[in-house]
């Protein structure tokens, strides 16, 4: 497979697309990123508008966003269709508050933004197929169901994903990653989330220390 994005894979033979959802950490998303440039691999981070764990209009987070870009990353919107009320409205808006979201994050990056993933889509917005002027939906019929899609969603791989590769067994692959499932030493979730929950807490000592 050729690693490539979802601008130049019509002009490739077996693309492979590499995506990572940052759902809680960006710290871990950069570390992860740092890895990828090291291997010469460049990749789309999708990023929260609307996160509980991260604000990207603070000044430490818009700096680890801009080093997903000096690393060569292209920087998507991630898209939480459960922070808006389910309505009439909703239905008709949805792509209103993408481009919402997308220009907010434009803002930040200091760059257009033209990749949006969903954030555990419900089946009513994946069976839409939105159509979202200037932007590529990494959930399109194209991108979702001619692609091999496999994800490591919950630190688990539901499927076979290195002997797809090996044996090229798909024409065409979309593979998502959380890097937030991984480190330098391998452990299980329990223990992870555990670090993950210690490693908040000198955080927010250090944010003390800088507001005092």
């Amino acid at each position: 497979y050729t690693i490539t994005d979802y601008h130049e894979y019509h002009d490739v033979q077996f693309p492979c697309i590499l995506r990572h959802d940052i759902d809680y950490s960006i710290e871990r998303a950069v570390r992860f990123a740092k890895q990828e440039k090291e291997l010469g691999v460049k990749s789309t981070y999708f990023v929260l508008v609307s996160s509980d764990f991260y604000n990207i209009f603070s000044c430490d987070v818009g700096e680890k966003i801009q080093q997903l870009i000096e690393y060569g990353h292209e920087v998507g919107l991630h898209f939480d269709e459960t922070v808006y009320e389910k309505n009439e409205a909703y239905e008709e808006r949805i792509i209103d508050y993408i481009l919402k979201e997308r220009d907010l994050l434009a803002q930040v990056c200091g760059r257009e933004v033209s990749v949006v993933s969903m954030h555990r889509p419900s089946k009513k917005v994946l069976e839409k197929n939105l159509e979202i002027p200037e932007m590529v939906n990494s959930y399109s019929k194209e991108l979702f169901q001619e692609f091999k899609y496999v994800s490591d969603s919950r630190m688990r791989w539901r499927e076979d994903v290195m002997t797809y590769i090996k044996e090229k067994r798909y024409s065409k692959m979309q593979i998502l990653t959380h890097a937030f499932w991984y480190k330098e030493k391998a452990c299980g979730i329990k223990e992870l989330l555990n670090g993950f929950l210690k490693e908040a807490e000198g955080e927010r000592y250090r944010i003390l220390e800088q507001n005092f």
